[in-house]
């Protein structure tokens, strides 16, 4: 198992921005998880997986967790039974990997998805959507391991999952992920091309950022809250949010993390001010 440390956290968050680990573990096996679970218990430091890092944001300074990147956990394994198809895959394999399965083999279910940065872990952990179709709606069973390094085997009906939230947020290590995609009769290529066309007229691609900053209230849009309060565009030094979609955050050149948390303050105050609505992070703060 590889181990870096000092390790500049900008590179492992698509936002760019971050201090410095001081050590990041890269696991490639079951086995090496269960070392660095027993670890983060005899040392009482934090387990932070990192993936692509599309939803997470880190502070300045040094950060003194356990972090593990899930880049080398890489294995796939494809099984099909006449229509459908079973893709068990690694905590890092990501979202543009399995697009190329799902164009190889012309699979149906995963191409509201492709557009999303995201690796399998953090997807499976965040339950990640777009386009009204959640990763979970695919999941077909999680190979975990919980906070005292047991290895779990979960069928998707087992586990607590909802809108952009799963109990792996808060316990365990999400290892292996099955997912089940059919055989379709449409030319899936050119459906997820026109995703991602659609994806880029509505979304800030090309300057760092995180994703989606806020979960959409029930009923209602955040990127919708943030606009109507004036705070499509709103800046503060290189971050902002936004001017093509309102709940994105961006960085503009050299955002600091103390620029991003005054914003996202001075947001959520106006909102609840305004609105007396609580608007929920969808962006995972570690500080």
């Amino acid at each position: 198992m590889k181990i870096y440390e000092n390790v500049s956290l900008k590179n492992f968050s698509t936002i760019k921005i971050g201090g410095t680990a001081r050590k990041i573990y890269f696991p490639e096996s079951i086995e090496d998880i269960k070392f660095i679970i027993k670890k983060s218990k005899d040392e009482n430091k934090k387990l932070i997986p990192i993936g692509v890092g599309s939803n997470t944001i880190f502070k300045d300074g040094i950060l003194d967790y356990i972090f593990v990147s899930t880049k080398l956990l890489k294995n796939i394994k494809i099984q099909q039974n006449k229509d459908l198809f079973y893709l068990t895959l690694d905590a890092g394999v990501s979202f543009k990997e399995i697009i190329n399965i799902v164009k190889k083999y012309n699979l149906e279910g995963f191409e509201n998805l492709s557009g999303i940065p995201a690796s399998v872990g953090g997807a499976t952990a965040m339950n990640a959507g777009a386009f009204g179709t959640e990763f979970f709606d695919i999941i077909e069973n999680v190979l975990w391991l919980d906070l005292k390094g047991n290895e779990c085997l979960s069928k998707k009906e087992e586990i607590n999952y909802s809108y952009r939230k799963t109990q792996f947020q808060n316990e365990g290590f999400v290892y292996q992920v099955t997912i089940k995609l059919k055989k379709s009769n449409k030319k899936i290529e050119k459906v997820i091309k026109e995703h991602l066309i659609e994806r880029n007229k509505k979304q800030p691609l090309n300057l760092p950022t995180s994703g989606s900053t806020y979960k959409n209230p029930p009923n209602n849009f955040a990127g919708k809250i943030l606009e109507e309060i004036g705070f499509k565009g709103k800046r503060i030094g290189d971050i902002g949010f936004s001017d093509k979609h309102a709940n994105f955050l961006v960085n503009y050149s050299n955002a600091s993390f103390k620029d991003l948390m005054k914003l996202l303050e001075s947001a959520e105050k106006e909102i609840e001010k305004v609105f007396n609505i609580k608007l929920e992070r969808e962006i995972k703060i570690v500080e």
